[in-house]
């Protein structure tokens, strides 16, 4: 990058920084590569990051960070004919639920749809998919090739994030410092390694989702569902109604679901307590008992996001439709072979 340019761009950080005003999706890119190249100080960037703090990013900048880590991203190239999807959500609601996205994940693999699981390890929450799926026994740190061979032979992998993006190990020290939500919390599920077509995306910072949606559309998604349950969950909700935004190309909706639009029911606020682990072993267990075919609101959470996803992605018509078919990947034993047939492909690749 040119050495006037640069100055420049960093005059500009610096007049952003003081004044608290937003940065396009061009100046975003070039800053992050500034910062990532050792043009930039690091220190201008972690004062912009810092001020940006305290107000909700917007899509441009969203969009930006995501086209900056894309071109350092390590791709992940699978053979499979069917759109691959995911259920990645932004995380952060601090909601201490089990890993609601990832046993979502699994039963829609076991519904037919190709899973590219992108995620990490937790770093607020108390178990991030990365740590619940190594307790199943996945391994994590296979080379990109098997993961994509993964996706093709059992119909889901996991895109574990520090293998795809090693260029956010340089940010992560500054977001650490900061200590509070920043842009970086909302670009996870839009840096999809996988030729990810379609995406239910949960919010969990409240006032982000049309940002979030907007930015879906700047990354030319197929289609997005962003979700966000009016309790501060990011995942459609049990208990409360929940918002979407639903967006394609050139096409942009909003509704409101309930339970009770996918033929389920909203469940007493204490109920709740059934959804909350203290750990990867404890959602591990509340995987499994779901995945086993047990009655409950886990069960209950699932087939809600499992059946947004389907529906997304064109799998069933409506809701109910979808449902239907969630309730069937987990009760002919399916969901509990993808993910046997998961955790065995992946320790071959150690």
């Amino acid at each position: 990058m040119d050495e006037n340019y640069v100055a420049r761009l960093q005059q500009q950080v610096v007049d952003a920084s003081r004044d608290g005003n937003s940065l396009d999706r061009n100046t975003i890119t070039d800053l992050l590569d500034a910062v990532l190249d050792d043009q930039m100080p690091l220190a201008d960037f972690e004062d912009w990051l810092a001020g940006s703090a305290n107000r909700l990013p917007t899509a441009e900048e969203i969009i930006g960070v995501v086209d900056a880590l894309k071109r350092r991203m390590v791709p992940l190239h699978a053979s499979v004919s069917a759109p691959i999807v995911d259920t990645c959500g932004t995380g952060g609601d601090g909601s201490g639920t089990f890993n609601i996205s990832t046993a979502t994940a699994i039963v829609v693999a076991a519904a037919g749809l190709p899973v590219a699981k992108h995620g990490n390890r937790a770093v607020s929450s108390k178990t991030g998919s990365a740590d619940v799926l190594e307790h199943f026994g996945v391994c994590l740190d296979i080379p990109v090739h098997l993961v994509a061979d993964c996706l093709a032979q059992v119909g889901m992998c996991f895109c574990y994030a520090p293998a795809h993006h090693p260029a956010m190990a340089k940010v992560g020290a500054v977001r650490r410092r900061i200590g509070k939500p920043t842009v970086f919390n909302l670009v996870g599920p839009l840096c999809n390694p996988a030729n990810v077509t379609v995406q239910v995306i949960g919010v969990g910072r409240p006032g982000s989702e049309p940002a979030v949606a907007e930015a879906a559309q700047l990354a030319g998604l197929k289609r997005a569902v962003i979700v966000s349950s009016e309790d501060g969950v990011d995942e459609v909700g049990l208990f409360s109604p929940t918002h979407v935004i639903d967006v394609s190309a050139d096409e942009r909706k909003e509704m409101v679901w309930t339970p009770e639009d996918f033929g389920l029911k909203t469940a007493p606020e204490s109920k709740r307590e059934d959804l909350l682990v203290a750990d990867a072993a404890e959602s591990a267990a509340c995987i499994r008992q779901v995945l086993a075919g047990e009655l409950s609101p886990a069960r209950d959470v699932v087939l809600l996001n499992a059946a947004a996803m389907l529906w997304a992605a064109g799998h069933a018509a409506n809701l109910p439709e979808a449902r239907v078919l969630a309730e069937q990947a987990i009760d002919s034993k399916k969901a509990t072979q993808t993910l046997e047939s998961l955790v065995e492909f992946s320790q071959q690749g150690k």
